[in-house]
């Protein structure tokens, strides 16, 4: 156990010497889309009033709703530098 936490150790401080000689990353391009997922559909709950903090000015809560669920959500960055492309 002992050594295991001496190679993390070291693992550590080797990384973080090699990403601060690294430049920073220059992005071309920034994205995101989602796949799959379902719509729920909330209806007949009433419109409540609540108050945040005490004493301030209460609002209105409509859980009426359309609400996206189940899905999954990429983002994605494509790189500057010649021949890198976009990562998810």
């Amino acid at each position: 156990m002992r050594r295991l936490g001496i190679v993390l150790a070291v693992s550590l401080a080797a990384g973080s010497a090699w990403a601060q000689g690294k430049e920073p990353i220059a992005l071309r391009d920034m994205g995101s889309f989602h796949v799959g997922g379902r719509v729920i559909e909330i209806t007949g709950q009433p419109i409540k009033e609540i108050v945040f903090t005490p004493g301030g000015v209460p609002a209105k809560m409509d859980p009426n709703a359309n609400i996206k669920s189940s899905r999954c959500t990429c983002s994605t960055s494509c790189r500057k530098t010649a021949g890198a492309g976009c990562r998810c």
